[in-house]
């Protein structure tokens, strides 16, 4: 493995050892529903660099790089830049604490149940996943051809790093490891610094969305949403196309249909399911919701790869089934984790085996 990629390999198993210890700390502080779901996205998250690793050394024993260049380089220099202007606000957070500002710790008191308007919020910030289905299969071909152009006026040295070959979804896997990789780095900053010094967290605005357990040892929904996507994408997206396929019509059907679950669910919803917020209006609505998205995403995508016996039907049935099971079972663990990993895993496996 070359240094940079090393390096980066590193620092990731340095954040998921931090996800450990703070899912010690949930433990420690008997916050049993913040331990189950801290250690659901730790475990996930070191297990899917693991695997990568391991998947990558099978494929190709000659590939030392854990993300292809020049993606490796951009992912060191947001690093370098990115933690330090971080931690640059968290200095600056403690000193309008220490000259007296007043901040917004006094949010926590009213979040009980989270006003409509902010779980809109919350569900609108989901649509990023909707980005990384564009990058995957349309933006991510632009930009390789603007990197193919730029090479033209560069030296050998930096031609070589844009020369991938004839499968150009080699090409988009590596940007959206990128993209979502520096995406999870800067969030799970900000979550650390959240959980860990709460008090100097310099993005108090952000905790109106977050409900009252998100607010203390668990991690964020945005936290989950970013693991999920990144471990199906490091274990899944090597295996063209089929993967990136399913990464894509997964994350659409679990992201759609959790959206309407929960909007449809708190605003027509009637009969509750147990002794939960859900209603069973609410789980019809995002079972039939994600069939229908995933559909969408298989018709739309339908030029790089068609799912053979009757898949493009099958494999959005079987995804909604279980996507109602888990919204049905109302698990400890984040919706946002559990949709994304185990919708991709079953409809992974089960398109191998099936079609």
């Amino acid at each position: 493995m070359n240094p940079l990629s090393f390096f980066i390999v590193c620092f990731l198993y340095f954040f998921s050892f931090i996800l450990f210890y703070i899912t010690y700390l949930a433990k420690q502080k008997s916050e049993k529903r913040a331990f189950i779901n801290n250690l659901a996205n730790s475990i996930i998250f070191i297990s899917s660099i693991t695997i990568n690793l391991s998947i990558i050394h099978i494929i190709n024993p000659k590939n030392t790089r854990f993300i292809a260049f020049p993606f490796d380089v951009l992912f060191l220099l947001f690093i370098i830049f990115f933690i330090p202007l971080f931690f640059i606000l968290v200095i600056r957070e403690k000193r309008k604490i220490e000259r007296g500002k007043k901040n917004l710790e006094e949010i926590k008191s009213r979040l009980k149940i989270l006003p409509l308007k902010y779980d809109i919020y919350r569900k609108l910030t989901h649509l990023v996943v909707l980005g990384i289905i564009f990058f995957y299969f349309t933006l991510g071909f632009l930009v390789q051809n603007v990197f193919r152009y730029l090479s033209e006026f560069l030296p050998n040295f930096f031609v070589e790093m844009f020369e991938l070959g004839d499968d150009i979804m080699i090409f988009t896997q590596n940007l959206v490891v990128f993209l979502v990789g520096v995406s999870l780095i800067g969030l799970l900053t900000a979550d650390f610094t959240k959980i860990l010094i709460p008090k100097y967290y310099p993005l108090k605005a952000v905790n109106q969305i977050l409900k009252e357990k998100e607010l203390h040892m668990r991690l964020g929904p945005h936290i989950s949403m970013s693991i999920g996507c990144f471990s199906i994408i490091l274990l899944y997206g090597l295996i063209q196309p089929i993967g990136p396929l399913i990464i894509c019509t997964s994350m659409a059907m679990g992201v759609i249909g959790d959206t309407a679950s929960n909007l449809f669910g708190r605003t027509f919803g009637k009969r509750k399911i147990r002794d939960t917020n859900k209603t069973y209006e609410g789980l019809f609505a995002g079972v039939i919701v994600a069939f229908i998205s995933g559909v969408v995403v298989l018709l739309t995508l339908r030029g790089f790869y068609i799912p053979k016996h009757f898949g493009l039907i099958l494999m959005p049935v079987l995804g909604a089934l279980v996507i109602g099971i888990i919204d049905y079972l109302d698990l400890e663990i984040d919706d946002n984790l559990s949709f994304n990993f185990i919708v991709s895993t079953v409809l992974f496996f089960s398109s191998i085996l099936l079609f």
